[in-house]
């Protein structure tokens, strides 16, 4: 257990997805299910040289979904979605601010649904950003969660904000203090305690890693903003080579929206901080990749490997110069969209999962809150007749190699609003849009100056991302056809409306009104 300092004052993710409820495992025994959630890691760091153990253990023995994206490329709203299984649109996060307090039905979410099912519910690592901003008190265990060990609002790997069932407190600033060492020796004690028993454990582990740091800081190189390594992996990809795909530091922005071509191309002084940032997100990465091997080896200990289901993913991808973006997450193009998912089921799950499968659909984390139900045999409800309305779909049939049922052409909504609120430098602030296998379109109606401040605006993108799948070419900017492309946008818009309001899946759930069916 860390040590906790007193507070003095205060001004913090998960995963799943939902078809109707099924028995998923056999004998009627529900697996134990474990989410590793990492924060604001991009599908590139996600690979054997980086994350060794997790790829072995995880994506090599199970489903490695490789067209896994999220509906909004931020931290809250994608934690948001997880808990709820809705599009932001409607569990109502759509930005940070105000976070947790905007989430609709708070005691309606994942966690009560387990815990009403039969599980032990845990919570380790950081939460929903602004939590503590809702609470009277910010030890305040969340809705649902029996175990609560919790970084709240976490800015630092070190003297962090930390919960525990109740009680409230800082980490430290020694090596054992590391919020990643924390987060692991919490999560292998709630399996060692947990999972043996008759009761099985839904356990959601938050790592903060890795997300950049405020400081205090032990290891130099990576000092604030970070993100800040284990005082083991100090050194580790200290000489990693920054990747420069064709969209990096884009040479001509002129086919993009104002608030890129604003942005210079990167200097030296920028692209030593890249450089810099993305060696020590590696860095901070192997604490996370370990943690995973350690959860595994107390499943191994408890005699419940094979009864488990392990889930591992990120809240959103981040930039390290694609398209001039720089550390940020927020704009939708793919580095910030595309996640990384892989899932290892229990033997028992039916269908029967496969091994070492690579799944190319498009899927989303409001997918892996159904699925998760779909293994639990559990309802979105906190009790009969409250329940939601998922907009995901079970993953369980695509881990087994079965498309049938699954959209030929799925699309997904992309949507994100500041409500006036100022967001990063020369971004956006308000889009509507969609993300197909094959295509985005987006709808830009509000972007930020170089002040953050947010001023209304018109400006659409198209991608063809068979041909282009690094964004280069916007198709909406300047048409080769413009009667053709001025049918194929009026097309695409009625499509992304249809998505922004969009609300369970036909076939499984009634109709709300008179919204469509989510795809």
């Amino acid at each position: 257990m860390p040590r906790l300092r007193s507070l003095i004052t205060l001004p913090l993710v998960l995963l799943v997805a939902f078809a109707a409820p099924a028995q998923a495992t056999a004998a009627g025994e529900p697996p134990n299910v474990i989410v590793v959630v990492t924060d604001d890691q991009s599908v590139s760091a996600f690979n054997p040289a980086v994350m060794p153990i997790t790829s072995r253990l995880v994506a090599d023995r199970g489903a490695n979904f490789i067209g896994a994206a999220n509906a909004t490329p931020l931290c809250c709203p994608s934690r948001a979605s997880f808990l709820s299984g809705q599009f932001g649109h409607n569990d109502g996060v759509l930005w940070n601010a105000p976070g947790y307090r905007a989430l609709r039905e708070k005691s309606n979410t994942l966690p009560v649904w387990l815990k009403r099912a039969g599980y032990v519910t845990a919570h380790v690592g950081k939460y929903l950003n602004a939590y503590v901003y809702a609470q009277d008190d910010p030890g305040n265990v969340a809705p649902g969660w029996m175990q609560w060990h919790t970084f709240v609002d976490p800015n630092s790997y070190y003297a962090a904000p930390f919960a525990e069932n109740g009680d409230f407190g800082h980490t430290g600033t020694r090596s054992r203090d590391y919020t990643t060492s924390v987060i692991n020796r919490t999560a292998t004690r709630m399996v060692r305690r947990y999972a043996p028993r008759k009761r099985p454990l839904f356990m959601v582990v938050d790592q903060f890693a890795p997300h950049r740091s405020g400081g205090p800081s032990l290891v130099d190189r990576c000092a604030a903003p970070g993100p800040e390594p284990a005082l083991a992996d100090a050194g580790a990809f200290a000489d990693a080579v920054l990747p420069r795909p064709p969209s990096f530091d884009e040479p001509d922005v002129t086919d993009k929206p104002s608030f890129i071509r604003a942005r210079p191309q990167l200097d030296a002084p920028h692209l030593a901080a890249l450089e810099r940032t993305y060696r020590c997100t590696l860095a901070a990465l192997q604490s996370v990749d370990r943690g995973v091997g350690e959860i595994w080896d107390a499943l191994g200990k408890a005699g419940e490997r094979r009864n488990t289901a392990l889930i591992f993913t990120s809240d959103n991808g981040l930039y390290f110069g694609e398209h001039r973006l720089s550390f940020e997450k927020i704009v939708p193009y793919r580095e910030s969209l595309d996640v990384p998912l892989a899932m290892r089921l229990p033997a028992s799950a039916r269908p029967r999962p496969k091994r070492g499968i690579v799944v190319p659909d498009l899927v989303a984390n409001v997918d892996l809150t159904a699925t998760i139900l779909d293994l639990a045999g559990a309802d979105p409800c906190r009790k009969r007749g409250d329940c939601r309305t998922l907009d995901g779909r079970s993953l369980l049939g695509l881990a087994a190699g079965r498309t049938r049922g699954w959209p030929d052409d799925r699309a997904l909504p992309l949507e994100l609003d500041t409500g006036g609120r100022r967001a990063d430098a020369y971004s956006s602030c308000t889009y509507q849009g969609m993300r197909s296998a094959d295509e985005i379109f987006l709808h830009h109606t509000a972007v930020a100056d170089g002040d953050g401040e947010c001023g209304p605006a018109d400006e659409t993108e198209r991608y063809d991302l068979t041909t282009d799948p690094y964004q280069l070419q916007n198709l909406a900017f300047s048409p080769t056809n413009p009667a053709a492309e001025a049918l194929l946008r009026a097309k695409l818009e009625q499509r992304a409306d249809s998505l922004s309001r969009c609300a369970g899946i036909k076939g499984r759930d009634h109709r709300t009104g008179d919204r469509p069916f989510c795809e």
